[in-house]
């Protein structure tokens, strides 16, 4: 199946649509030269962190070959998946998402002690994202019960994806409450991108 250009990205019709038929989707982008696919990926991912092999998508650049992230578009470009780009990993589940979500809160508490810095930073910007019924768990995961076991787990994860690509690559991870928060929070990106560079 071929992979989407910029004008049909930017023109779609009705974005959910086809955001679930172009985006989110079983072989992304930036696996597309690696001998099975994504599929030994996500089935690592899932047996190492003790998910849904079904909730696991390659997101960002990396499912399609172009950024949906309005900040990263320029010169009326939306940004190409290249060697510097990293790979992002939405994980949908809402056992993880509910679990982190009281960490987060418990972790927030002002009658807490010291907090790493970087880490209530990092609090201090998914303070936005939690309607969004997604939580940047690379960033969190010093605040999440279930972090010293992902921690660990995505080590692997990053060296097979490293192995496969045949460079080293940065790994973000996404945890989302479920499907509808996924889709919409990557139309939210397509919309944006699309009334930045044609509205």
């Amino acid at each position: 199946m071929a992979y989407p250009s910029e004008d049909e990205i930017l023109r779609c019709d009705s974005v959910l649509t086809w955001i679930d038929d172009n985006f989110l989707r079983n072989d992304p982008y930036s696996f597309k030269d690696t001998p099975d696919g994504f599929r030994s990926t996500a089935a690592l991912i899932a047996n190492s962190l003790e998910v849904d092999r079904n909730g696991i998508f390659c997101i960002g650049s990396g499912a399609i070959g172009l950024s949906l992230n309005p900040s990263k578009a320029k010169f009326g470009k939306l940004k190409r998946f290249d060697i510097e780009s990293d790979i992002d990993l939405a994980v949908i589940s809402e056992y993880h998402f509910e679990t982190a979500w009281r960490d987060l809160r418990k972790a927030s508490q002002p009658t807490l002690g010291y907090m790493e810095e970087l880490v209530r930073d990092n609090i201090s910007w998914q303070r936005r994202r939690l309607f969004d019924g997604t939580i940047l768990a690379h960033k969190l995961l010093p605040a999440l019960s279930f972090g010293p076991s992902w921690m660990t787990a995505l080590v692997g994860v990053e060296e097979h994806i490293s192995r496969l690509l045949d460079r080293e690559i940065s790994l973000g991870i996404w945890i989302y409450r479920d499907y509808w928060s996924l889709r919409n929070y990557v139309s939210d990106g397509l919309v944006k991108c699309r009334r930045g560079m044609y509205e």
